[in-house]
């Protein structure tokens, strides 16, 4: 659906030409869970150009719950010897037997809303989905885990010009239910540590900025998805707060290559800040500048009372990308420019599935 629009191809064949050593994977097995989200659309399209443009014959199992968002987002590759839609809740425990040399856990509830309607399930997909997957790792013997992490690990800065380097700990009061996703995300990674240090996986930890980018969910909660989707329909920008907290954002493509880097040039047992590199900018800014793109204008509205338990409470989150420059690893977009081309590319898929 997505690879053939040509801005997302360029996309797609701008990661899939860096010099990675993408030979690790020739012929082997990887499992991808959350591959129908955000970020899983964008790596199985790399992966699978890899395979078919250079022969490098990557095994994708694409993990999910639903077959039919899979086969929206991978129908051309239903059917192809190196793709496997598997139907999996990461939750329970891992039954089927299959071939797998690295696994990429990228599955997680990642909208507001589900932290506080879903917060039990928010929870145990960060911690017994990660122990679950793990298991599977260590009783294959794979190469490499890849523990997909986030910005809110970092909670609350400490000090409001506090940069979040990966050695950093900010404040989280864990006796919320915002808690219950950052909080999980912490002990998904203490939990990768102690597999590390027990059984001797090879494990890396890249984390998440704030993601925008084509190929989000419609429907997805997060301001940045929301303020996109009322561009893309023509409709005002809703700003649900005063807008001025300052977050740092990578566009999809960007955050997918970056996994690739963990993935490829990674060193076992370190965490990888993931964001881009260009002006930070407000919310209430990211707002304006979506609303001159649209031709709408900015307006106020309360959250209700459900949106508001979703929302977090970090007043600045800015995350240096320095080590993850030092794998090799630079963003091709920053806000304006991601956001721009994302809402191009949305105008076009939301007009397809009008039509």
């Amino acid at each position: 659906m997505y690879i053939k629009h040509e801005l997302y191809a360029a996309d797609i064949a701008d990661i899939a030409a860096q010099a990675l050593p993408w030979q690790k994977l020739a012929d082997k097995n990887l499992l991808l869970t959350g591959a129908s989200g955000l970020i899983g659309t964008v790596i199985v399209d790399v992966l699978m150009k890899k395979n078919r443009d250079d022969n490098l014959n990557v095994k994708i199992f694409a993990a999910g719950r639903n077959e039919k968002i899979a086969a929206e987002r991978f129908g051309d590759y239903f059917g192809d010897k190196n793709f496997e839609f598997l139907k999996l809740d990461v939750n329970a425990p891992i039954e089927q037997d299959f071939p797998v040399d690295y696994i990429i856990h990228a599955a997680s509830n990642t909208h507001p809303m589900l932290y506080a309607t879903e917060p039990v399930s928010t929870m145990t997909t960060n911690f017994i989905g990660t122990h679950n997957l793990l298991e599977l790792g260590r009783r294959k013997k794979i190469s490499r885990f890849v523990f997909v992490s986030t910005v809110e690990v970092y909670g609350k800065a400490l000090n409001p010009d506090d940069l979040f380097t990966e050695n950093y700990c900010g404040y989280i009061n864990c006796n919320t239910v915002r808690a219950g996703y950052p909080e999980s995300k912490r002990a998904g990674e203490a939990l990768c540590q102690a597999y590390i240090s027990q059984h001797g996986m090879d494990i890396v930890i890249p984390r998440l900025c704030r993601i925008y980018g084509p190929t989000i969910r419609l429907n997805d909660s997060k301001a940045m998805s929301e303020f996109i989707m009322n561009g893309v329909r023509g409709n005002d920008i809703v700003l649900k707060s005063q807008g001025l907290p300052k977050f740092s954002y990578c566009c999809g493509n960007d955050a997918a290559s970056g996994i690739l880097y963990c993935l490829l040039n990674g060193k076992c047992g370190e965490a990888y800040n993931v964001a881009d590199s260009g002006e930070i900018l407000t919310l209430r800014e990211i707002a304006e500048y979506i609303s001159s793109l649209a031709g709408r204008k900015v307006v106020f509205e309360l959250p209700s009372e459900t949106q508001a338990k979703g929302f977090s409470n970090a007043v600045n989150s800015i995350m240096p990308n320095d080590k993850l420059r030092g794998l090799g690893w630079s963003p091709k977009d920053d806000t304006r420019s991601g956001v721009r081309k994302t809402i191009e590319i949305l105008k076009s898929v939301v007009a397809s599935k009008v039509s």
